[in-house]
Protein backbone atom coordinates (compact mmCIF):
# COMPACT_ATOMS: atom_id res chain seq x y z
CA UNK A 1 0.00 0.00 0.00
CA UNK A 2 1.25 3.13 -0.42
CA UNK A 3 1.90 6.21 1.60
CA UNK A 4 -0.85 8.13 -0.40
CA UNK A 5 -3.45 5.16 0.17
CA UNK A 6 -2.48 5.43 3.82
CA UNK A 7 -2.98 8.42 3.97
CA UNK A 8 -6.56 8.77 2.51
CA UNK A 9 -7.70 5.85 4.42
CA UNK A 10 -6.21 7.49 7.76
CA UNK A 11 -8.19 10.71 6.93
CA UNK A 12 -11.48 9.14 6.30
CA UNK A 13 -11.23 7.20 8.75
CA UNK A 14 -10.07 10.50 10.84
CA UNK A 15 -13.74 11.91 9.73
CA UNK A 16 -15.80 8.94 10.43
CA UNK A 17 -14.39 8.75 14.05
CA UNK A 18 -15.17 12.74 14.26
CA UNK A 19 -18.59 12.13 12.97
CA UNK A 20 -19.01 9.03 16.02
CA UNK A 21 -18.03 10.93 18.16
CA UNK A 22 -19.93 13.75 17.66
CA UNK A 23 -22.95 11.45 17.32
CA UNK A 24 -22.50 9.74 20.70
CA UNK A 25 -22.24 13.34 21.95
CA UNK A 26 -25.52 14.10 20.59
CA UNK A 27 -26.87 10.70 22.16
CA UNK A 28 -25.65 11.50 25.21
CA UNK A 29 -26.78 14.77 25.21
CA UNK A 30 -30.43 14.16 24.34
CA UNK A 31 -30.60 10.98 26.48
CA UNK A 32 -33.19 12.33 28.44
CA UNK A 33 -35.39 13.50 25.31
CA UNK A 34 -38.13 10.86 25.28
CA UNK A 35 -38.79 11.66 21.43
CA UNK A 36 -35.23 11.41 20.91
CA UNK A 37 -33.96 8.13 18.99
CA UNK A 38 -30.45 6.50 19.35
CA UNK A 39 -27.92 7.61 16.57
CA UNK A 40 -25.39 5.66 15.01
CA UNK A 41 -22.72 5.84 12.25
CA UNK A 42 -22.98 3.44 9.23
CA UNK A 43 -19.91 3.17 7.47
CA UNK A 44 -19.32 1.80 3.77
CA UNK A 45 -16.50 0.97 1.30
CA UNK A 46 -16.40 3.54 -1.40
CA UNK A 47 -12.96 1.96 -3.62
CA UNK A 48 -12.12 -2.17 -3.62
CA UNK A 49 -9.26 -1.85 -1.58
CA UNK A 50 -11.39 -0.20 1.37
CA UNK A 51 -8.84 2.44 1.64
CA UNK A 52 -11.39 4.47 1.76
CA UNK A 53 -15.20 4.71 2.88
CA UNK A 54 -18.13 7.59 3.39
CA UNK A 55 -20.67 7.57 6.58
CA UNK A 56 -23.81 8.04 7.04
CA UNK A 57 -25.93 8.80 10.42
CA UNK A 58 -28.72 6.58 11.37
CA UNK A 59 -30.84 6.27 13.81
CA UNK A 60 -32.36 3.01 15.83
CA UNK A 61 -36.29 2.75 14.78
CA UNK A 62 -39.34 -0.23 15.06
CA UNK A 63 -42.05 -0.23 11.91
CA UNK A 64 -44.55 -2.61 13.89
CA UNK A 65 -43.64 -0.60 17.61
CA UNK A 66 -43.57 2.92 16.08
CA UNK A 67 -47.07 2.79 14.37
CA UNK A 68 -48.40 1.00 17.69
CA UNK A 69 -47.79 3.90 19.97
CA UNK A 70 -49.70 5.59 17.27
CA UNK A 71 -52.48 3.59 17.46
CA UNK A 72 -52.41 3.37 21.23
CA UNK A 73 -52.22 7.73 21.66
CA UNK A 74 -55.48 7.50 19.90
CA UNK A 75 -56.88 5.03 22.28
CA UNK A 76 -55.93 7.10 25.10
CA UNK A 77 -56.22 10.65 23.93
CA UNK A 78 -59.80 9.24 23.33
CA UNK A 79 -60.69 7.53 26.59
CA UNK A 80 -58.52 9.97 28.82
CA UNK A 81 -61.24 13.00 27.37
CA UNK A 82 -64.70 10.63 28.23
CA UNK A 83 -62.71 10.33 31.74
CA UNK A 84 -62.19 14.15 32.41
CA UNK A 85 -65.87 14.80 31.41
CA UNK A 86 -67.62 12.22 33.24
CA UNK A 87 -65.43 13.29 36.45
CA UNK A 88 -67.09 16.72 36.11
CA UNK A 89 -70.62 15.01 35.13
CA UNK A 90 -69.96 13.17 38.70
CA UNK A 91 -69.64 15.76 40.46
CA UNK A 92 -72.72 17.53 39.27
CA UNK A 93 -74.80 14.57 40.00
CA UNK A 94 -74.37 15.03 43.90
CA UNK A 95 -73.92 12.32 46.65
CA UNK A 96 -76.21 10.40 49.16
CA UNK A 97 -73.99 11.80 51.76
CA UNK A 98 -75.05 15.52 50.80
CA UNK A 99 -78.38 14.68 50.36
CA UNK A 100 -78.53 16.57 46.78
CA UNK A 101 -78.71 13.83 43.99
CA UNK A 102 -81.85 12.94 42.56
CA UNK A 103 -82.38 9.62 44.32
CA UNK A 104 -82.16 11.30 47.79
CA UNK A 105 -84.26 14.53 46.81
CA UNK A 106 -86.60 12.54 45.53
CA UNK A 107 -86.90 10.33 48.93
CA UNK A 108 -87.33 14.07 50.84
CA UNK A 109 -90.12 14.85 48.64
CA UNK A 110 -91.62 11.63 49.62
CA UNK A 111 -91.25 11.82 53.54
CA UNK A 112 -92.59 15.55 53.55
CA UNK A 113 -95.72 14.69 51.50
CA UNK A 114 -95.72 11.60 54.70
CA UNK A 115 -95.40 14.02 57.15
CA UNK A 116 -98.08 16.35 55.29
CA UNK A 117 -100.67 13.53 54.96
CA UNK A 118 -100.59 13.11 59.01
CA UNK A 119 -101.12 16.69 59.63
CA UNK A 120 -102.81 18.39 56.65
CA UNK A 121 -103.52 21.66 58.35
CA UNK A 122 -99.96 22.15 59.78
CA UNK A 123 -98.42 25.01 57.89
CA UNK A 124 -94.76 23.66 58.83
CA UNK A 125 -95.89 20.76 57.03
CA UNK A 126 -97.14 22.52 54.01
CA UNK A 127 -94.06 25.08 53.62
CA UNK A 128 -91.26 21.55 53.98
CA UNK A 129 -93.48 19.90 50.75
CA UNK A 130 -93.20 22.85 48.78
CA UNK A 131 -89.30 23.29 49.94
CA UNK A 132 -88.81 19.45 49.35
CA UNK A 133 -90.53 19.94 45.61
CA UNK A 134 -88.39 23.41 45.11
CA UNK A 135 -85.45 20.97 46.16
CA UNK A 136 -86.24 18.22 44.12
CA UNK A 137 -87.19 20.59 40.92
CA UNK A 138 -83.89 22.65 41.42
CA UNK A 139 -81.69 19.56 41.68
CA UNK A 140 -83.42 18.49 38.20
CA UNK A 141 -82.79 21.57 36.71
CA UNK A 142 -79.29 22.11 37.99
CA UNK A 143 -78.16 18.90 36.59
CA UNK A 144 -79.74 19.92 33.46
CA UNK A 145 -78.05 22.92 32.93
CA UNK A 146 -74.72 21.00 34.14
CA UNK A 147 -75.29 18.53 31.13
CA UNK A 148 -75.72 21.38 28.50
CA UNK A 149 -72.35 23.38 30.34
CA UNK A 150 -70.36 19.91 29.64
CA UNK A 151 -72.04 20.08 25.99
CA UNK A 152 -70.96 23.68 25.80
CA UNK A 153 -67.92 23.13 26.90
CA UNK A 154 -66.93 20.26 24.76
CA UNK A 155 -68.15 22.09 21.59
CA UNK A 156 -65.61 24.85 21.88
CA UNK A 157 -63.13 22.14 22.79
CA UNK A 158 -63.78 20.76 19.24
CA UNK A 159 -62.97 23.82 18.13
CA UNK A 160 -59.77 24.15 20.37
CA UNK A 161 -58.93 20.73 18.98
CA UNK A 162 -59.50 21.60 15.60
CA UNK A 163 -56.70 24.66 15.23
CA UNK A 164 -54.23 22.35 17.34
CA UNK A 165 -54.51 19.45 14.67
CA UNK A 166 -54.36 21.99 11.44
CA UNK A 167 -51.49 23.94 13.87
CA UNK A 168 -49.92 20.00 14.09
CA UNK A 169 -50.50 19.01 10.60
CA UNK A 170 -48.76 22.51 9.09
CA UNK A 171 -45.71 21.11 11.16
CA UNK A 172 -45.81 17.66 9.66
CA UNK A 173 -46.00 19.16 6.36
CA UNK A 174 -43.16 21.67 7.33
CA UNK A 175 -40.86 18.87 8.01
CA UNK A 176 -42.04 16.07 5.22
CA UNK A 177 -40.93 18.95 2.58
CA UNK A 178 -37.60 19.26 4.61
CA UNK A 179 -36.94 15.56 4.95
CA UNK A 180 -37.87 15.01 1.57
CA UNK A 181 -34.83 17.74 0.34
CA UNK A 182 -32.23 16.73 2.90
CA UNK A 183 -32.90 12.91 1.40
CA UNK A 184 -32.46 13.92 -1.46
CA UNK A 185 -29.26 15.92 -1.30
CA UNK A 186 -27.94 12.74 1.02
CA UNK A 187 -28.01 14.38 3.99
CA UNK A 188 -28.83 13.48 7.32
CA UNK A 189 -32.72 13.82 8.24
CA UNK A 190 -32.62 11.58 11.26
CA UNK A 191 -33.13 14.54 14.00
CA UNK A 192 -36.47 15.47 11.20
CA UNK A 193 -37.63 12.11 11.50
CA UNK A 194 -37.63 12.06 15.03
CA UNK A 195 -39.60 15.04 15.02
CA UNK A 196 -42.01 14.17 12.17
CA UNK A 197 -42.71 10.68 14.77
CA UNK A 198 -43.34 12.99 17.98
CA UNK A 199 -45.87 15.03 16.00
CA UNK A 200 -47.70 12.38 14.26
CA UNK A 201 -48.34 10.90 17.61
CA UNK A 202 -49.63 14.19 19.03
CA UNK A 203 -51.82 14.53 15.86
CA UNK A 204 -53.19 10.81 16.61
CA UNK A 205 -53.91 11.61 20.21
CA UNK A 206 -56.07 14.73 18.95
CA UNK A 207 -57.95 12.53 15.70
CA UNK A 208 -56.99 8.91 15.38
CA UNK A 209 -54.88 8.81 12.27
CA UNK A 210 -53.06 5.65 9.95
CA UNK A 211 -50.35 6.80 8.02
CA UNK A 212 -47.09 5.02 5.25
CA UNK A 213 -44.03 7.14 4.09
CA UNK A 214 -43.04 7.08 0.54
CA UNK A 215 -40.18 6.60 -1.74
CA UNK A 216 -38.93 9.86 -1.48
CA UNK A 217 -39.35 9.40 2.39
CA UNK A 218 -42.64 11.65 2.54
CA UNK A 219 -44.52 10.51 5.31
CA UNK A 220 -49.00 10.40 3.88
CA UNK A 221 -51.66 10.18 6.57
CA UNK A 222 -55.56 10.22 6.69
CA UNK A 223 -57.61 9.60 9.28
CA UNK A 224 -59.41 6.62 10.70
CA UNK A 225 -62.21 7.32 8.58
CA UNK A 226 -59.98 7.24 5.32
CA UNK A 227 -59.96 11.33 4.21
CA UNK A 228 -56.60 12.45 3.77
CA UNK A 229 -54.87 14.59 6.39
CA UNK A 230 -51.29 14.92 4.54
CA UNK A 231 -49.73 14.66 0.89
CA UNK A 232 -48.04 16.89 -0.88
CA UNK A 233 -49.73 19.48 1.89
CA UNK A 234 -51.83 19.58 4.68
CA UNK A 235 -55.21 19.19 4.09
CA UNK A 236 -57.34 22.10 7.12
CA UNK A 237 -60.03 21.44 9.07
CA UNK A 238 -62.62 23.92 9.74
CA UNK A 239 -65.60 24.58 12.63
CA UNK A 240 -67.90 27.47 14.30
CA UNK A 241 -68.65 26.75 17.61
CA UNK A 242 -72.11 27.98 18.92
CA UNK A 243 -71.19 30.00 21.89
CA UNK A 244 -73.71 27.89 24.08
CA UNK A 245 -75.71 24.89 24.07
CA UNK A 246 -79.39 24.45 25.03
CA UNK A 247 -81.34 20.65 25.66
CA UNK A 248 -82.31 21.37 21.89
CA UNK A 249 -78.92 22.10 19.96
CA UNK A 250 -78.31 19.03 17.99
CA UNK A 251 -75.78 18.21 15.12
CA UNK A 252 -76.55 18.77 12.09
CA UNK A 253 -79.80 20.69 12.57
CA UNK A 254 -78.54 23.61 14.98
CA UNK A 255 -74.62 22.78 15.44
CA UNK A 256 -72.56 22.95 12.43
CA UNK A 257 -69.90 19.98 11.21
CA UNK A 258 -66.39 19.75 11.67
CA UNK A 259 -65.65 19.90 7.36
CA UNK A 260 -61.98 19.24 6.02
CA UNK A 261 -61.53 20.68 3.09
CA UNK A 262 -65.39 21.37 2.44
CA UNK A 263 -66.59 17.73 3.85
CA UNK A 264 -68.58 17.61 6.82
CA UNK A 265 -66.39 14.57 8.59
CA UNK A 266 -68.15 14.51 11.75
CA UNK A 267 -70.38 11.28 11.85
CA UNK A 268 -66.94 9.33 10.94
CA UNK A 269 -64.69 10.34 13.89
CA UNK A 270 -64.90 8.03 16.51
CA UNK A 271 -61.61 8.04 18.13
CA UNK A 272 -58.75 10.94 19.34
CA UNK A 273 -59.68 13.81 21.72
CA UNK A 274 -61.26 15.42 18.54
CA UNK A 275 -63.66 12.18 18.55
CA UNK A 276 -64.72 11.83 21.92
CA UNK A 277 -65.73 15.48 22.05
CA UNK A 278 -68.02 14.56 19.91
CA UNK A 279 -69.21 11.75 21.24
CA UNK A 280 -69.87 13.38 24.21
CA UNK A 281 -71.59 16.49 23.07
CA UNK A 282 -73.58 14.38 20.49
CA UNK A 283 -74.32 10.78 21.89
CA UNK A 284 -73.61 10.44 25.92
CA UNK A 285 -74.41 13.77 27.36
CA UNK A 286 -77.55 13.96 25.34
CA UNK A 287 -78.43 10.35 26.56
CA UNK A 288 -77.99 11.62 29.96
CA UNK A 289 -80.39 14.34 29.55
CA UNK A 290 -83.12 12.39 27.22
CA UNK A 291 -83.21 9.83 30.40
CA UNK A 292 -83.30 13.25 32.66
CA UNK A 293 -86.43 14.83 30.62
CA UNK A 294 -88.51 11.64 30.59
CA UNK A 295 -87.89 11.94 34.72
CA UNK A 296 -88.87 15.56 34.69
CA UNK A 297 -91.83 15.33 32.34
CA UNK A 298 -92.93 12.31 33.85
CA UNK A 299 -92.80 13.89 37.17
CA UNK A 300 -94.42 17.22 36.16
CA UNK A 301 -97.26 15.39 34.34
CA UNK A 302 -98.23 13.02 37.41
CA UNK A 303 -98.24 15.56 39.90
CA UNK A 304 -100.16 18.04 38.47
CA UNK A 305 -102.72 16.24 37.57
CA UNK A 306 -102.75 14.68 41.24
CA UNK A 307 -102.57 18.93 42.56
CA UNK A 308 -105.45 19.89 40.28
CA UNK A 309 -107.87 17.67 40.69
CA UNK A 310 -107.62 18.80 44.64
CA UNK A 311 -107.62 22.19 46.38
CA UNK A 312 -106.08 24.40 48.62
CA UNK A 313 -107.57 24.58 52.29
CA UNK A 314 -108.73 27.05 52.86
CA UNK A 315 -109.51 27.45 49.27
CA UNK A 316 -107.90 30.33 47.37
CA UNK A 317 -110.02 33.83 46.85
CA UNK A 318 -108.72 33.47 42.95
CA UNK A 319 -107.54 31.03 40.63
CA UNK A 320 -105.50 31.80 37.91
CA UNK A 321 -104.02 29.53 35.04
CA UNK A 322 -100.97 28.86 33.83
CA UNK A 323 -100.97 28.76 30.56
CA UNK A 324 -102.01 31.78 28.67
CA UNK A 325 -105.31 31.21 26.50
CA UNK A 326 -107.88 33.33 23.99
CA UNK A 327 -111.43 33.93 23.92
CA UNK A 328 -111.27 32.27 20.37
CA UNK A 329 -109.49 28.92 21.18
CA UNK A 330 -111.41 25.88 20.31
CA UNK A 331 -112.37 24.02 23.12
CA UNK A 332 -113.32 20.43 23.58
CA UNK A 333 -114.10 18.48 26.44
CA UNK A 334 -116.64 15.65 27.78
CA UNK A 335 -117.90 15.15 31.34
CA UNK A 336 -118.84 17.38 33.96
CA UNK A 337 -116.77 20.48 36.24
CA UNK A 338 -118.24 20.98 39.77
CA UNK A 339 -117.60 24.48 40.28
CA UNK A 340 -117.78 26.01 44.13
CA UNK A 341 -117.80 28.71 45.94
CA UNK A 342 -116.89 27.57 49.68
CA UNK A 343 -116.20 29.80 52.70
CA UNK A 344 -113.10 29.91 54.87
CA UNK A 345 -114.41 27.03 57.05
CA UNK A 346 -114.97 25.13 53.74
CA UNK A 347 -119.30 25.02 53.58
CA UNK A 348 -120.77 25.67 50.44
CA UNK A 349 -121.52 28.96 49.54
CA UNK A 350 -122.93 28.00 46.11
CA UNK A 351 -122.50 25.06 43.67
CA UNK A 352 -123.11 24.61 39.92
CA UNK A 353 -122.02 21.58 37.85
CA UNK A 354 -121.27 22.49 34.04
CA UNK A 355 -121.68 20.02 31.32
CA UNK A 356 -118.21 21.01 29.66
CA UNK A 357 -119.50 19.40 26.20
CA UNK A 358 -121.62 22.19 25.48
CA UNK A 359 -118.64 24.38 24.69
CA UNK A 360 -116.68 24.79 21.59
CA UNK A 361 -114.78 27.35 22.32
CA UNK A 362 -113.38 29.58 25.22
CA UNK A 363 -115.04 32.55 25.20
CA UNK A 364 -118.56 30.54 25.58
CA UNK A 365 -116.78 28.09 28.48
CA UNK A 366 -115.67 31.73 30.22
CA UNK A 367 -119.51 33.08 30.22
CA UNK A 368 -120.22 30.15 31.45
CA UNK A 369 -118.03 30.46 34.44
CA UNK A 370 -118.73 34.21 34.84
CA UNK A 371 -122.26 33.63 35.39
CA UNK A 372 -122.14 31.21 38.30
CA UNK A 373 -123.71 32.77 41.64
CA UNK A 374 -120.67 34.60 43.57
CA UNK A 375 -117.95 34.05 41.03
CA UNK A 376 -116.29 36.10 38.10
CA UNK A 377 -114.52 34.74 35.24
CA UNK A 378 -112.27 36.45 32.62
CA UNK A 379 -109.29 36.29 30.32
CA UNK A 380 -106.96 38.83 31.50
CA UNK A 381 -104.53 41.16 29.84
CA UNK A 382 -101.68 38.72 29.62
CA UNK A 383 -103.94 35.61 28.44
CA UNK A 384 -104.37 34.23 31.77
CA UNK A 385 -107.87 32.93 32.79
CA UNK A 386 -109.04 33.93 36.04
CA UNK A 387 -111.92 32.48 38.26
CA UNK A 388 -112.23 34.88 41.48
CA UNK A 389 -114.84 34.39 44.19
CA UNK A 390 -116.78 37.94 44.82
CA UNK A 391 -116.48 38.05 48.11
CA UNK A 392 -112.91 38.02 49.32
CA UNK A 393 -113.58 35.64 51.89
CA UNK A 394 -114.45 33.30 50.07
CA UNK A 395 -112.87 30.34 48.41
CA UNK A 396 -112.60 28.84 44.77
CA UNK A 397 -112.67 24.90 44.15
CA UNK A 398 -113.08 22.91 41.18
CA UNK A 399 -113.46 19.45 41.28
CA UNK A 400 -113.68 16.95 38.09
CA UNK A 401 -116.93 14.43 37.02
CA UNK A 402 -115.59 11.99 35.24
CA UNK A 403 -114.12 15.58 33.20
CA UNK A 404 -112.20 15.08 30.12
CA UNK A 405 -110.18 17.55 28.11
CA UNK A 406 -108.20 18.07 25.20
CA UNK A 407 -106.55 15.24 22.65
CA UNK A 408 -104.36 14.26 26.07
CA UNK A 409 -107.46 13.73 27.97
CA UNK A 410 -106.62 15.84 31.19
CA UNK A 411 -108.83 16.69 34.08
CA UNK A 412 -110.27 20.57 33.98
CA UNK A 413 -107.83 22.30 36.29
CA UNK A 414 -104.57 20.25 35.19
CA UNK A 415 -105.51 21.21 31.36
CA UNK A 416 -105.09 24.77 32.66
CA UNK A 417 -102.77 24.36 35.21
CA UNK A 418 -104.97 26.18 38.00
CA UNK A 419 -103.09 24.00 40.96
CA UNK A 420 -99.90 23.00 39.35
CA UNK A 421 -97.48 21.82 41.97
CA UNK A 422 -94.51 22.60 39.21
CA UNK A 423 -93.37 24.38 36.18
CA UNK A 424 -92.10 23.91 32.95
CA UNK A 425 -92.51 20.38 30.91
CA UNK A 426 -88.85 19.31 30.71
CA UNK A 427 -85.92 19.09 33.00
CA UNK A 428 -84.58 22.48 31.80
CA UNK A 429 -87.02 24.29 32.94
CA UNK A 430 -88.83 22.26 35.53
CA UNK A 431 -89.35 24.51 38.60
CA UNK A 432 -91.73 24.72 41.90
CA UNK A 433 -95.02 27.03 40.64
CA UNK A 434 -94.23 30.51 41.04
CA UNK A 435 -98.11 30.88 42.73
CA UNK A 436 -96.28 28.20 45.36
CA UNK A 437 -93.15 30.13 45.62
CA UNK A 438 -94.88 32.65 46.96
CA UNK A 439 -97.41 31.12 49.08
CA UNK A 440 -97.16 27.56 50.48
CA UNK A 441 -100.87 28.18 51.80
CA UNK A 442 -102.03 27.13 48.12
CA UNK A 443 -100.58 23.82 48.30
CA UNK A 444 -103.66 21.30 47.08
CA UNK A 445 -104.35 19.48 49.84
CA UNK A 446 -107.47 18.32 49.76
CA UNK A 447 -110.30 17.76 47.01
CA UNK A 448 -113.75 18.65 46.54
CA UNK A 449 -116.50 16.82 47.01
CA UNK A 450 -117.85 15.39 43.99
CA UNK A 451 -120.01 12.42 45.34
CA UNK A 452 -122.99 13.44 45.84
CA UNK A 453 -124.99 16.90 45.12
CA UNK A 454 -124.15 19.74 46.99
CA UNK A 455 -126.25 22.62 49.06
CA UNK A 456 -125.43 25.57 50.30
CA UNK A 457 -124.46 24.95 54.11
CA UNK A 458 -122.78 21.44 52.96
CA UNK A 459 -119.52 20.86 53.92
CA UNK A 460 -117.49 21.18 50.50
CA UNK A 461 -113.89 20.90 51.48
CA UNK A 462 -112.20 20.02 54.83
CA UNK A 463 -108.88 20.62 56.62
CA UNK A 464 -108.45 17.22 57.21
CA UNK A 465 -108.84 15.94 53.98
CA UNK A 466 -105.44 14.00 53.12
CA UNK A 467 -106.96 12.91 49.71
CA UNK A 468 -104.34 14.56 47.40
CA UNK A 469 -101.37 14.03 49.36
CA UNK A 470 -102.25 10.88 49.72
CA UNK A 471 -102.78 10.24 46.16
CA UNK A 472 -99.29 12.05 45.20
CA UNK A 473 -97.75 9.24 47.73
CA UNK A 474 -99.55 6.52 45.95
CA UNK A 475 -98.50 8.06 42.68
CA UNK A 476 -94.59 8.20 43.69
CA UNK A 477 -94.30 4.26 45.10
CA UNK A 478 -96.32 3.33 41.77
CA UNK A 479 -95.52 1.82 38.47
CA UNK A 480 -95.56 4.24 35.79
CA UNK A 481 -94.69 4.00 32.15
CA UNK A 482 -91.72 5.34 30.45
CA UNK A 483 -90.87 5.68 27.14
CA UNK A 484 -86.82 4.78 26.00
CA UNK A 485 -84.32 7.40 26.62
CA UNK A 486 -80.35 7.40 26.48
CA UNK A 487 -79.17 3.69 27.61
CA UNK A 488 -82.85 3.24 29.66
CA UNK A 489 -85.07 0.91 27.41
CA UNK A 490 -88.90 1.59 28.00
CA UNK A 491 -90.38 0.50 31.37
CA UNK A 492 -92.84 0.64 33.34
CA UNK A 493 -91.55 1.30 37.12
CA UNK A 494 -92.03 4.19 40.10
CA UNK A 495 -90.33 7.41 39.68
CA UNK A 496 -88.03 6.36 42.23
CA UNK A 497 -87.26 3.18 40.50
CA UNK A 498 -86.73 5.01 37.48
CA UNK A 499 -84.53 7.77 39.45
CA UNK A 500 -82.32 4.85 40.80
CA UNK A 501 -81.81 3.39 37.42
CA UNK A 502 -80.75 6.97 36.18
CA UNK A 503 -78.16 7.62 38.72
CA UNK A 504 -77.02 4.34 38.96
CA UNK A 505 -76.51 4.21 34.78
CA UNK A 506 -74.82 7.57 35.06
CA UNK A 507 -72.35 6.34 37.80
CA UNK A 508 -71.59 3.38 35.86
CA UNK A 509 -70.27 5.74 32.63
CA UNK A 510 -68.50 7.63 35.23
CA UNK A 511 -66.46 4.26 36.52
CA UNK A 512 -66.73 2.92 33.03
CA UNK A 513 -64.96 5.97 31.58
CA UNK A 514 -62.55 5.76 34.69
CA UNK A 515 -61.60 2.11 33.83
CA UNK A 516 -61.22 2.77 30.03
CA UNK A 517 -58.68 5.59 30.41
CA UNK A 518 -56.28 4.17 33.04
CA UNK A 519 -56.54 0.53 30.24
CA UNK A 520 -55.98 2.93 27.56
CA UNK A 521 -52.76 4.78 29.05
CA UNK A 522 -51.40 1.78 30.25
CA UNK A 523 -51.58 0.50 26.81
CA UNK A 524 -50.22 3.39 25.44
CA UNK A 525 -47.44 4.28 28.16
CA UNK A 526 -46.49 0.12 27.55
CA UNK A 527 -46.33 0.82 24.01
CA UNK A 528 -43.78 3.55 24.15
CA UNK A 529 -41.64 1.78 26.66
CA UNK A 530 -41.32 -1.07 23.98
CA UNK A 531 -40.51 1.38 21.67
CA UNK A 532 -37.83 3.36 23.81
CA UNK A 533 -36.63 0.10 24.94
CA UNK A 534 -35.25 -0.17 21.33
CA UNK A 535 -34.79 3.12 20.30
CA UNK A 536 -33.79 4.99 23.65
CA UNK A 537 -30.07 6.19 24.38
CA UNK A 538 -28.04 4.10 27.13
CA UNK A 539 -25.92 6.57 28.39
CA UNK A 540 -23.61 4.59 29.91
CA UNK A 541 -23.01 2.75 26.16
CA UNK A 542 -22.52 5.28 24.75
CA UNK A 543 -19.92 6.81 26.84
CA UNK A 544 -18.23 3.13 26.42
CA UNK A 545 -18.41 3.94 22.85
CA UNK A 546 -16.72 7.84 23.01
CA UNK A 547 -13.84 5.98 24.50
CA UNK A 548 -13.78 3.61 21.83
CA UNK A 549 -14.01 6.75 19.04
CA UNK A 550 -11.28 8.99 20.84
CA UNK A 551 -8.98 6.30 20.86
CA UNK A 552 -9.79 5.39 17.18
CA UNK A 553 -9.13 8.97 15.94
CA UNK A 554 -5.93 9.17 18.29
CA UNK A 555 -4.68 6.43 16.87
CA UNK A 556 -5.56 7.31 12.90
CA UNK A 557 -4.36 10.98 13.91
CA UNK A 558 -0.78 9.12 14.81
CA UNK A 559 -0.71 7.50 11.61
CA UNK A 560 -1.39 10.04 9.57
CA UNK A 561 1.48 12.16 11.23
CA UNK A 562 3.71 9.00 11.32
CA UNK A 563 2.99 8.62 7.10
CA UNK A 564 3.89 12.88 7.06
CA UNK A 565 6.68 12.15 8.69
CA UNK A 566 8.04 9.99 6.12
CA UNK A 567 6.60 11.81 3.54
CA UNK A 568 9.23 14.44 4.81
CA UNK A 569 12.27 12.07 5.26
CA UNK A 570 11.89 10.89 1.27
CA UNK A 571 11.72 14.43 -0.05
CA UNK A 572 14.55 15.04 2.12
CA UNK A 573 16.40 12.51 0.52
CA UNK A 574 15.36 13.63 -3.11
CA UNK A 575 16.60 16.46 -2.54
Amino acid sequence: MSLSSIISSASSALSTAQMQIAVANANVANADDLTYSKKTVSTTATTALNSASSATVQRAADTYLAKTVVKTAAASGYASTIDTYMQSYDAALGSVDSGDDLSSLLDAFSSALTALSASTDSDTAKAATVSAASDLAAGISSLSASIQDLRTQANAEIATTVDTINSTLSTLASLNDQIVSVTAQGGDVTALQDQRDAALTTLSSLIGVSSYTTSDNRLVVYTTGGDQLLGTTAAKLSYTASSALSSTSAYPTSIAGITLNGKDITESLDSGQLGALVTLRDTTLPGEQAELDALASTLIAQVNAITNAGSATPAPTALTSASTISGADAFSATGTLRVAVVDASGSTVSTQDIDLSAYSNLADLVSALDAVDGLSASIGSDGKLSITADDSANGVALGDIAASVGASSQGFSDYFGFNDLFSGSTAADIAISSKLSGDYSLLATAALDTSTTLAAGDRALSTSDSATIDKLSSMLSGTLSFAAAGDQAAKTVSLSSYAASFVSGAAALVSNASSSAASALSTYEAATTRLQNTTAVNVDEELALLTTYQSQYEANAQLVSMVQELFDTLIQMVN
